[in-house]
């Protein structure tokens, strides 16, 4: 456990450093740009990061207008627990009504909008799915008053709707819609020791991905562009040109459909995300799998009082990237991902599909979808050459998402039923976050999480999680850095030498450069098990992004 005691003594210096702001608004700033500068993982939806810092800058828009982001504000940026503190349903919802400057179904309004100064479109209001939405910076015409409190919840801005004393209307060049943003990340890996097959204790990547957005001036169409670059030193498997997003989408009354590539988030753990299929996992960029590769798609969504229906068309299946010779966090033997096979004749282009219904019901969130295609977790048969050759089954998965707020307690539960042709199983995960405000009387918010993990393949399970406890705490300094710490274990209830441990922490350096470190921590005595080929691969990981 020394190398978990280091990573807290350093993390405890960082948390120490002087808060820093965002970079006072210029021009050529959008909100949207702001809030990715803010957001602190992807785990926090757009929409909730926007609605965050709208809410904690009420001096920094003229008369509470998303679209009327003053020249000169020096943004406040609320924690992460402040920015979860709305659903993204709500956010949503909110945004929806701060556009179009409609009041609420229960007849209340959500928040205060000037409605002389929204502009409203000609058609529906843009639908959720369209949250790359911007705002320009625009003239005050008093003082700008000084950021002081308020580390809320807030919303982003849509058209470029420009207030001086008077509204202009926004230009007609289409080049005034266009959002940018970029972004240049390093990243620094150390291992204690070399890898069982001799790999090296070091490695070095860099990634670039750009991201562009445009909308039409009556918000019924927006086209979405996120190409991504990651190049490792050591292992080639890593190297990765991608498409997060290419898709055009329009918004029309109570509908929205999408066509092209992106990334969609099903879950509501924080331990494993069972209900998680629609995209693949970039297994090579982070061991915990929440990071995604771009899926090509059709999308429809319905928007009514009884809910959100969803439904998806998947043309193409992208396989999961997998380590390579020179790589670390794989098993003894290299994987054959040259010689790919599938259960479906068409293989990689197998059609796809997937629905879900989503519905609040006041402080209670359910979902329940279903999904036939692909299976996004390969098996592995070894060959007469040493190597693992992946194989793809084809699945069926009804999958349920629940998360009740009571309080200060979050309870949330994530359950699937799978068929494949080689087994059936039910795994689900269950558990709570509990936040403690203040703690020891300082600035620090914690939330105490716990969930507990289950798969009815026990120990046949070629993932893990069949019956483990997952224990953790996520400590937010509440300072102008973002600073933020989460600590995890999960413990194997079976085999009691057999576990995980990791530390994710984040800040702020300046309003374009953010820090980020994580260490990981593996423990197991049962050649069984899948955390047993990588308990010599424990890590520290150093990284630095760039916003521009």
């Amino acid at each position: 456990m020394r190398l978990l005691i280091s990573s807290l003594a350093f993390i405890t210096t960082l948390t120490h450093a002087a808060p820093q702001p965002l970079a006072p608004v210029q021009p050529a700033d959008t909100l949207w740009k702001l809030a990715t500068q803010a957001r602190p993982d992807e785990q926090v939806a757009m929409v909730q990061v926007v609605y965050a810092l709208w809410q904690a800058n009420p001096d920094a828009f003229t008369d509470a207008n998303i679209n009327a982001l003053r020249l000169g504000s020096q943004l406040t940026v609320p924690e992460r627990s402040q920015m979860l503190a709305i659903s993204e349903a709500k956010a949503r919802q909110w945004y929806h009504q701060a556009i179009a400057a409609k009041p609420s179904r229960s007849g209340k309004t959500l928040a205060k909008v000037n409605s002389d100064t929204v502009k409203k479109p000609e058609a529906a209001a843009i639908t959720p799915a369209l949250a790359h939405e911007q705002t320009t910076a625009t003239a005050a015409t008093s003082s700008t008053k000084p950021q002081t409190e308020s580390l809320a919840n807030k919303i982003y801005p849509i058209s470029p709707v420009l207030n001086t004393p008077e509204t202009i209307p926004a230009p007609e060049h289409w080049l005034s819609a266009l959002n940018q943003a970029y972004t240049l990340s390093l990243e620094q890996r150390f291992y204690p020791t070399s890898g069982e097959q001799g790999q090296r204790n070091t490695n070095s990547s860099v990634a670039l991905s750009a991201e562009w957005v445009w909308q039409s001036n009556d918000r019924t169409h927006q086209l979405a562009l996120e190409p991504f670059l990651r190049w490792d030193q050591t292992d080639n498997k890593r190297n990765l040109i991608d498409v997060r997003q290419a898709y055009w989408q329009y918004a029309g009354d109570g509908f929205d459909v999408k066509a092209g590539v992106d990334i969609v988030f099903w879950g509501v753990t924080e331990s494993q995300h069972l209900v998680d299929v629609i995209n693949q996992t970039d297994l090579v960029a982070t061991i915990d799998g929440e990071t995604k590769l771009g899926q090509p798609m059709l999308n429809w969504n319905l928007y009514g009082d009884a809910g959100t229906l969803s439904f998806y068309l998947l043309p193409y299946f992208r396989e999961r990237t997998l380590a390579g010779v020179d790589g670390r966090l794989r098993p003894p033997l290299p994987f054959a991902t040259e010689h790919t096979e599938y259960e479906s004749a068409q293989a990689e282009k197998n059609l796809d599909f997937a629905l879900r219904w989503s519905r609040q019901f006041d402080e209670l969130d359910i979902a329940l979808s279903y999904f036939e295609g692909n299976n996004r977790e390969p098996l592995f048969t070894p060959t007469a050459q040493g190597q693992l050759q992946p194989l793809y089954l084809q699945m069926q998965q009804l999958g349920l998402e629940t998360q009740l707020i009571s309080g200060s307690w979050i309870w949330k539960l994530e359950a699937i039923y799978r068929k494949t042709r080689q087994q059936d199983f039910i795994a689900s995960t269950l558990g709570f976050e509990y936040t403690q405000v203040g703690l020891f009387e300082s600035s620090w918010d914690v939330g105490w999480i716990a969930e507990y993990q289950y798969d009815s393949r026990n120990t046949l399970s070629p993932v893990l999680g069949q019956n483990d406890l997952f224990l953790g705490a996520r400590l937010a300094a509440n300072d102008a850095a973002g600073s933020e710490i989460l600590l995890g274990l999960v413990q194997d209830l079976d085999n009691s030498d057999s576990r995980s441990a990791k530390i994710e922490a984040a800040m702020r350096l300046t309003s374009n450069l953010r820090l980020r470190f994580d260490a990981w921590l593996f423990q197991s005595q049962q050649p069984t098990e899948a955390l047993y080929f990588i308990r010599h691969d424990d890590y520290l990981q150093l990284s630095i992004d760039y916003y521009f």
